[in-house]
């Protein structure tokens, strides 16, 4: 029995040993520095209601890293409360990429436009790494819309206002590689992985949203 509990003890502490830094530390207060960096003089994307905690990833469809990210980050999202709300922003807003994830925005087309895309430029090679205005348009006419209808709104008013705002999201979050995560357009997500991120993540919003930062 003696022997037993022994071999049952230090297969539980091998065990813990294997476990990633994310699993291992999940109880662990958040350091500033370490886990996430305040940026001065950043602001939510949009208004914030009483309690409620917003997380931008700041993304490029040409980054490769993203294209990993992009299916962790959406199963994160899909599991979170109404509190919060998951808001995808690009990192290049002089870009026809930019333009076009708005236009997709407008045309409710982006939550079914913004994998497929990945999909599209990074497994299938269907589309190249940095399409034309025309490309992106008869890409996502299918999903729901018509290449010039898609075209008219990368060129309109208000997505040209709305890629003034992610301009100046970016520059005022630092976002300066992809993918960044911002909360409440002040915290900066760090991390040593992606799980790392997604587990500083969930403790970050849950003390956000619980007062505590």
């Amino acid at each position: 029995m003696r022997l037993l509990s022994s071999l049952l003890i230090a297969g539980l502490i091998a065990i813990g040993a294997a476990l990633p830094a994310s699993a291992a530390t999940s109880t662990a207060p958040l350091v500033q520095g370490t886990d996430y960096d305040v940026v001065a003089g950043a602001h939510p994307w949009q208004a914030l209601k009483k309690g409620e905690v917003e997380v931008v990833e700041v993304y490029a469809w040409w980054c490769p890293h993203c294209a990993h990210f992009a299916p962790m980050i959406s199963a994160w999202a899909s599991r979170q409360p109404a509190w919060v709300r998951m808001v995808y922003l690009p990192s290049d807003p002089d870009s026809p990429g930019a333009a076009a994830a708005f236009a997709a925005q407008h045309a409710g087309l982006l939550p079914r436009v913004h994998p497929a895309m990945f999909r599209a430029i990074h497994d299938d090679q269907t589309m190249p790494a940095r399409p034309s205005a025309e490309e992106y348009a008869a890409f996502m006419a299918p999903f729901g819309s018509t290449p010039a209808k898609l075209l008219a709104l990368m060129q309109s008013p208000q997505v040209k206002a709305d890629l003034a705002r992610d301009r100046a999201f970016v520059v005022a979050a630092q976002a300066d590689t992809t993918p960044t995560l911002i909360v409440n357009g002040k915290y900066k997500v760090l991390g040593r992985s992606y799980e790392d991120q997604l587990d500083i993540l969930d403790r970050l919003t849950a003390q956000i949203h619980g007062g505590k930062l």
